[in-house]
């Protein structure tokens, strides 16, 4: 891709900055913890309906976004959303609650994350000198109850490790690739977070070009220099096994407790579809949803038994309830339709290539199908992706969108991508046709 194409352009959106799209205005929910009650969802829907498209989006943060809405109609949606308790007093407080929490947690009876993660919400929204923080600066709490968030990136990180001080402090991506700055407890989640998150201010502020993300901070002062102005010190990072992200589709069973997940193709529901989970919520007994960054809704604390008539209602609603649906393994963004940068159909092309990708891993997202090198729909590096340009491809492996850096000469029309993702799938997802091309 050229170097010289820009790639900062809007914002990130939120209920009282939405930001335009080409179908409208996208107004964008961060739901405190991403539990969402029955009654809560449809009065989203309803809001979608008459102020938006009636189309939604489930972000890969779990923030719930709401389509197409009319200039003339947001002062109802925001003072609607209001009323359910969906939004926060300004914008500046909106902005800087970016906090991400394992969908699953509370269930098992620890009430540590989600207390700390409240906490920290509260933290970030009061102290105004916070508000100063990058729009996409984020946090992430895991308890790792079930669903890790580990291929997760945060700027600051909580990852569960058990013990006394159960969680690791990280900052600058992913489980894998963050630095670690020390343990901690529950109690002390916000305080260090809120430490972490002043030293990237501080030091940010003498850098000619400020920082937006902890991974540049670290990149020019280096880890040292940052534990020394928090406070902390650098340990070893936690072992983990190699990584793949998880499935939250159909019946899962955590501890004592079984919760049932759903998914939504490329993370796009309608109304009809948010109306038809509250309700699923409520026949099924649960009564709450909760919103995860696997584009996907879980049900928690479901009857077993009932797993199949739950697994009718919602596919018969669009949803998708099976592990093996061939619509898990591919991301794409809008693309022409919703984006002004976009200039391809992403998703139907990543539509007719699903087929051939599950052979390139086990579970989760094999081929990210981006409308520019931005990769919105997807900051994980991934087995494939491919990053459009005027109707022809760069195809990478194993990067993300934003970083692939291809030149003009490698793009390729989507018949020759089709061609050489069906010869991969047919030698078992090896890549010597795409090293010989």
């Amino acid at each position: 891709m050229s170097s010289g194409t820009p790639l900062r352009k809007g914002w990130c959106p939120s209920a009282r900055r939405p930001m335009p799209a080409k179908d409208g205005l996208l107004v964008r929910l961060r739901i405190s913890g991403g539990i969402v009650a029955a009654t809560t969802m449809r009065g989203i829907a309803q809001a979608g309906r008459v102020h938006g498209n009636g189309l939604f989006d489930l972000s890969t943060r779990g923030n719930l976004q709401i389509r197409g809405v009319r200039e003339r109609g947001l002062p109802v949606l925001i003072e609607t959303l209001d009323g359910l308790g969906l939004i926060d007093e300004n914008t500046a407080m909106e902005a800087v609650r970016n906090v991400l929490v394992n969908p699953l947690a509370g269930l098992d009876g620890r009430s540590v994350v989600s207390e700390a993660a409240k906490a920290l919400e509260a933290t970030l929204a009061t102290n105004k000198d916070l508000h100063a923080l990058p729009a996409k600066f984020g946090f992430l709490i895991d308890d790792e109850s079930g669903l890790s968030l580990c291929r997760i990136p945060a700027d600051i990180r909580f990852d569960w490790t058990g013990g006394t001080q159960p969680f690791a402090i990280g900052g600058g991506g992913h489980a894998n690739e963050a630095i670690f700055l020390g343990r901690c407890g529950g109690a002390e989640v916000p305080g260090i977070a809120v430490r972490l998150a002043r030293v990237f201010l501080q030091l940010g502020s003498s850098m000619t070009e400020p920082p937006r993300r902890m991974r540049d901070l670290i990149a020019r002062w280096g880890a040292n220099a940052i534990v020394k102005e928090a406070g902390l010190c650098l340990i070893e990072p936690p072992i983990r096994d190699v990584i793949e992200d998880p499935c939250p589709i159909g019946l899962m069973r955590f501890h004592d407790k079984h919760c049932f997940g759903i998914g939504a193709a490329f993370g796009n529901l309608d109304a009809n579809m948010l109306e038809a989970a509250a309700m699923a919520a409520e026949i099924f007994g649960c009564r709450e949803i909760r919103l995860t960054p696997w584009r996907a809704l879980i049900f928690p604390d479901v009857s077993a038994e009932k797993a199949d008539a739950i697994s009718a209602f919602c596919a018969a609603r669009g949803f998708i309830t099976d592990r093996g649906d061939p619509r898990l393994t591919v991301a794409a963004c809008g693309g022409a339709a919703t984006c002004e940068r976009g200039t391809t159909d992403t998703r139907s092309d990543a539509l007719a290539l699903m087929t051939f990708v599950r052979s390139f891993c086990k579970t989760g997202v094999a081929l990210h199908v981006s409308g520019c090198a931005k990769g919105c729909a997807r900051q994980a590096a991934t087995p494939l992706t491919l990053i459009a340009h005027e109707g022809l491809y760069d195809l990478v492996t194993d990067q993300i969108a934003r970083d692939a850096g291809l030149s003009d000469a490698h793009r390729l029309g989507f018949a020759a991508v089709h061609d050489i993702l069906e010869t991969i799938a047919k030698q078992g997802g090896h890549w010597c046709e795409l090293e010989k091309r």
